[in-house]
Order: C-alpha cells, then sequence, then structure tokens
C-alpha cells in the first residue's frame, strides 16, 4: 500500500521539474529573441558597416586650400604638398604597442594620441597624427608596414606663406579644428584633425578658402593593406581670395616701421580699401602649418610683446593731440568760436585745483584755432574744449566713428572709448570734472582709439566729410576664374559738415607739415597733410607718437596713420616714418 501512495508524490515532483525546465527554455528563448532583435534592429547597421569595412576602406583626399593674393595678384597665401601620418583606428588591434612604435620614430603626445584615437568619432576614418612628414621616414613606413598595423601615409597640401612675416595679421594663420569649432562647422565638410582659418582673412573666410574633400574607396586585406582602387571622387579646390592690399605698400609700411612695437594703417580715403595693414612686433604663420608644439604655442602666446595682437585694428590708445581735429570741428559747426578767435596760452592752464601744462613750457602767447593746430597748443585746445563742452565733443567724435568698430572684414575688431558724464557715473562711480574735459580736448584722460579708427578720421577730412567703411577682400574667384563675389565699395555716409569748416582744416593740416609740429614728414617727392600726437602713458619717459596724415594734399589718393608704441626717440617719429613711407610710395612711376 506504501507504494501506491508514493507514485503521486514522484509524478508531482516530475511535473513540477518539467514545467521548471519549461519556464527556464522559454526565459532562454525570449532572452535570444531579444538579442537577436538587438543585434538585428539597433546594432544591425553598425555590424554591417564592420563587416564592410573590413574589406573596403574610404580615404579621405583633402582639397587644394585657395591662394590669398593680393591686389596685383601676387600669391600671399599659398599650398605645397606635403605628407601626414594617419591612423585607421579600427585596423588596431594593440593601441598601445602601436603607439609605443610611432614615438621611436616621431615625437609624440602619448596620451593625447590615445585619447585621440579613442574619441575618433569614425573608427574607419584616418584620424591625422603627425603632418609635414620627412621622406626618409615616409619611405621606412611604407617597407614595414606589417609592424604599423592602421597607420596610413596621406599626401595633404601643406599652407604657405612665402612673404613669412609680411601681413601676418591680416593673412592669419591655419590650426586644426577644436571639439567647439567642429560643432558649429558640421555643415561645412570639416572634420577633426582637418585645419581651418584661426585668424585673419584664413578665418573670415574660410568657407571659401577650404574647398570641397574627395575620397577614394579602396579594398584592404586582413592587415588593412591596400589591394586596390574600387572608386574615386576629385576634392575640389578652394576659391581664391583677392585683396585690397598691395605687397609693395605693405613692405614699404613694414620695413619704415622697422623693429618698433606699434602699426601702420595705409589706405585709399575715398573708397576704404586698406592697401597695408602692419602691426609689429609680428610672427611667422608658417610655424603653424607645420605643426606647433604645446610648448612653442605657450611660448608664443605669452610672449610680453603681444606679437598675435593685431594692434592695428586692437590695440586702443588715447589719440592725443590728433583728436584735435574733432574738438576744432566740434567747435566750428556749433559755432562757439570762429577761426579767427584767439586764446592766450601762457604755458599752463588752471582748471579747478589744477594745473594743466602746454607741451611748450614758455607758452604759445596769443594765438587763434589755425596756429593752434599747427604748433598743437595744448593750453588752446583746454579752453577751447571748455568752451565746446564734454556732450559736443562727444556728439562729434560719434559722427568721425569713434567709440565704434570700423566694420573691417577681420574679427574681434576693437572699438575704442569716447567718455561721457553718463559713462563716468557708470563705470567709474564718480562725477565728471571740468578737468575731465580739458583732458579729454587733448585727446588724454578716458577716451580710447584704435589706428584704424583714426584712419576714418583722416580720410573724412580728406575726402570731404564722408566716413568709409574700411575692407580687405576686393573679390573671391573659383577655380575657372569666375568671380562669385565682388567686393564694390561699401556705401559712405555723409558727415554733416560746412565746406568752410573742412576746407579750414585742410589748410591747418597742410601747414602742420610746412611749418609746424609735423615738420619731419616733409620730403621732396609729394606734399603731405597730418596731425601729430603724443599720448602721454604710465611710463613718462615713453609716450606713444601718432601721426595721421594723407597726400598729395591738394588731391588725397592716399592717407595713412603710424602709431609707434611707447617710442624710444625723442622726436616725433611717426611723422619721420609716415614721410618716408609716401616718398617711398610716390616715387615709383605711375604712383
Amino acid at each position: 500500500m506504501f507504494w501506491k501512495r508514493g507514485i503521486p508524490q514522484e509524478k508531482e515532483r516530475f511535473e513540477k521539474r518539467v514545467k521548471l525546465v519549461g519556464v527556464v527554455m522559454v526565459i532562454c528563448l525570449v532572452i535570444l529573441l531579444l538579442r537577436i532583435a538587438w543585434l538585428q534592429l539597433v546594432e544591425g547597421e553598425r555590424y554591417f558597416l564592420l563587416s564592410k569595412n573590413s574589406r573596403l576602406r574610404l580615404l579621405p583626399l583633402s582639397p587644394t586650400r585657395g591662394l590669398i593674393l593680393d591686389r596685383k595678384g601676387e600669391k600671399l597665401a599659398g599650398n605645397e604638398a606635403r605628407f601626414s601620418l594617419a591612423v585607421v583606428p579600427s585596423n588596431v588591434a594593440d593601441l598601445d604597442q602601436l603607439i609605443n612604435g610611432l614615438s621611436k620614430m616621431i615625437r609624440l603626445d602619448r596620451d593625447a594620441v590615445k585619447k585621440k584615437l579613442l574619441s575618433a568619432p569614425n573608427p574607419f576614418r584616418p584620424v591625422s597624427l603627425k603632418k609635414n612628414l620627412d621622406m626618409s621616414l615616409v619611405t621606412f613606413i611604407l617597407e614595414r608596414e606589417e609592424d604599423f598595423p592602421g597607420v596610413v601615409i596621406v599626401t595633404d597640401p601643406i599652407r604657405t606663406y612665402p612673404y613669412v612675416e609680411t601681413g601676418s595679421h591680416l593673412l592669419g594663420y591655419l590650426g586644426e579644428v577644436s571639439q567647439k569649432e567642429l560643432a558649429l562647422s558640421s555643415s561645412f565638410g570639416i572634420e577633426m584633425g582637418d585645419l581651418i582659418g584661426k585668424m585673419g582673412i584664413e578665418k573670415v573666410y574660410n568657407p571659401y578658402l577650404q574647398g570641397k574633400k574627395g575620397g577614394r574607396q579602396i579594398e584592404v586585406d586582413a592587415h588593412g593593406r591596400p589591394l586596390r582602387t574600387i572608386s574615386e571622387v576629385d576634392p575640389l579646390s578652394g576659391y581664391n581670395i583677392y585683396l585690397t592690399v598691395d605687397l609693395e605698400m605693405q613692405k614699404i609700411a613694414e620695413e619704415e616701421l622697422g623693429k618698433r612695437k606699434g602699426a601702420v594703417v595705409i589706405g585709399d580715403p575715398h573708397t576704404g580699401e586698406i592697401l597695408a595693414l602692419v602691426s609689429h612686433p609680428s610672427f611667422n604663420p608658417n610655424l603653424f602649418s607645420h605643426g606647433l608644439s604645446t610648448e612653442k604655442w605657450e611660448e608664443l602666446k605669452n610672449n610680453p610683446q603681444d606679437p598675435l595682437e593685431n594692434r592695428a585694428m586692437r590695440g586702443e590708445y588715447p589719440p592725443a593731440s590728433t583728436f584735435k581735429i574733432i574738438v576744432a570741428i566740434a567747435a566750428l559747426e556749433t559755432h562757439q568760436i570762429g577761426v579767427k578767435d584767439t586764446f592766450f596760452c601762457p604755458g599752463e592752464y588752471r582748471v579747478g585745483n589744477r594745473t594743466f601744462k602746454c607741451w611748450e613750457e614758455y607758452g604759445h602767447g596769443r594765438i587763434d584755432l589755425e596756429e593752434a593746430i599747427i604748433d598743437s597748443c595744448d593750453v588752446y585746445f583746454y579752453q577751447l574744449g571748455l568752451k565746446v563742452g564734454v556732450e559736443k565733443i562727444a556728439h562729434f567724435s560719434s559722427l568721425f566713428g569713434l567709440g565704434e568698430s570700423t566694420g573691417i572684414d577681420l574679427l574681434s575688431e576693437g572699438q575704442g572709448l569716447v567718455p561721457s558724464p553718463g559713462w563716468k557715473r557708470k563705470n567709474r562711480d564718480d562725477s565728471w570734472y571740468h578737468g575731465d574735459t580739458a583732458n579729454l580736448s587733448i585727446g588724454q584722460g578716458y577716451i580710447l582709439t584704435t589706428p584704424l579708427q583714426m584712419f576714418r578720421v583722416i580720410s573724412a577730412v580728406a575726402n570731404g566729410g564722408y566716413l568709409v567703411q574700411p575692407y580687405l577682400v576686393k573679390r573671391i574667384v573659383d577655380i575657372d576664374g569666375k568671380v562669385v563675389q565682388e567686393n564694390s565699395h561699401p556705401p559712405k555716409k555723409k558727415i554733416r559738415l560746412s565746406t568752410s569748416t573742412l576746407k579750414f582744416l585742410q589748410g591747418s593740416l597742410a601747414g602742420v607739415v610746412r611749418e609746424g609740429t609735423g615738420w619731419r614728414a616733409r620730403n621732396k617727392t609729394v606734399s603731405i597733410s597730418g596731425k601729430t600726437g603724443t599720448a602721454q602713458t604710465s611710463d613718462e619717459e615713453r609716450p606713444h607718437n601718432w601721426f595721421l596724415s594723407y597726400a598729395p594734399s591738394d588731391k588725397p589718393r592716399l592717407a595713412a596713420v603710424v602709431l609707434v608704441e611707447n617710442r624710444e626717440e625723442d622726436i616725433s617719429i611717426a611723422a619721420q616714418i609716415s614721410g618716408r613711407i609716401f616718398s617711398r610710395i610716390f616715387e615709383k612711376p605711375g604712383s
């Protein structure tokens, strides 16, 4: 009887086991189906690419970057063919071993290289690691392909600047695209490892200059070695850019400025075309094309001379006595004085509890406005500025474009500063005093201007009262020679000034060079009109020196601004530099 009672129990245990096995099998089947679904629906494309790219590789073909030329077609930025080393991450089995092997031949930052390869957005595309390879190194790598799996040698056009530092600030340089720039440039065909413009014309007009990539599809073996070419699409070269700059004028301006720290701007006062844009100290943009090390970059960036700073458009300085042009115009246009009205200069002038000096220790005596401009009398302009008032001075400053960017086709332009009582109250938490107005009247105190802004000021005097917009690009041409963009002269803005004021000022500025403070600009080649300025700085023995000018005096064809930062000479060296520049330009046949 006992064995009969045990049968149902055994049967029940057996059935439970069968059910458990069934549940486990169902679970395993569900897991398997889910995994298949995941591989098919989610990971399908990835594995398809893996299988495809295990046999095929797409090698990008870099386009030739467009040329940058001067107004006469002289090449300022060109290209040379160079070899680069790149790695296809998907072909590398042991990344550390490969990096160690490469680092024995070329200088590499191992951690940076590893991070770059691991973070590559497409593991099947070559990632550039080293540019400008020596031919002997290229031969060595190609002869030992099996020792360097995943390594490919790519032929790239490298940017070259044949005149080295000439025009470096306006041309700019190239550098490898950053993650931030890559995000902003995703629609322009730019990938990690590509070189793009980082400054100047190279940066502003990069979309035109960079061209369009091509590609070569090749079949490879199990080691990633090429077997045959499947298809090829040629790259499209970038567009060529013709600048308004005249290479010869640029060279002359740089040579005459010499090793002095400062800037020179030369242009057409009627159109705003910039013919020379000089900033010194300068730099060699070829260094960036060949791959600048972190150490060299830090050294250049932290150089106390600021060679990367474009002083012509970003440097902000007190305009000193060149600002007397604005004060004189404000006084005449608001009828505060007539051209024959006089003030007495004893060599100093008291405003409140402060005594303001004239540069002429014993004074100029009783003089009128023309004499005050010619001799740059400070005491005359202290009194004139107080009579006109800060608000009117600020108003006429804005009419001449001070306190705002000029709109030149470069980035990060300085805006300068035209102070006012409201500005001082907001930014200095202080009231405006008569002493501030006296200082402002001779271009000192809080006011700041750039050389490019002062080019507009002197151009407006030369051209009869029009505010021009400076520009650097004349036209853009495609590879077939078709003009895709022509920069006609930007519209000029008429400044409402009386003809009598302009003629008086033009005559006075001619007198500055003929018999006044700008006499060092005189030469036998061409007549020059201009205005000197000496801006006091914290280093009292080394002030900034200005000279604004145009030539010829009767029919102006060129306007120029020379700024010497912290001059070492005891003379008005900026006027002398301007005179030499104009003399050399106009003595050439056809000038």
